[in-house]
């Protein structure tokens, strides 16, 4: 797997949902990772955000992706 791979699509172009989530998952890592280095009282708090984020993109994709195919058996 490439790096590239996470940001696009099956055909090689730059997927929109794509990067937004990946760069999302970055940017809250490093926060998180911050405030673990930082010693804040929030940490907790952060690592429940985290959890939440990275489980309902999975969660709201699959739900997408499962209804597209629905909508495509029914054409």
């Amino acid at each position: 797997m490439k790096l590239s791979d996470l940001i696009t699509n099956a055909d090689n172009r730059l997927s929109t949902t794509g990067t937004i989530q990946f760069l999302g998952f970055v940017a809250m890592t490093a926060v998180l990772v911050y405030s673990v280095y930082l010693d804040r009282a929030y940490v907790p708090e952060l690592f429940s955000i985290f959890a939440l984020f990275c489980g309902g993109l999975v969660a709201t994709k699959g739900a997408v992706s499962a209804l597209r195919e629905r909508g495509k058996a029914d054409d």
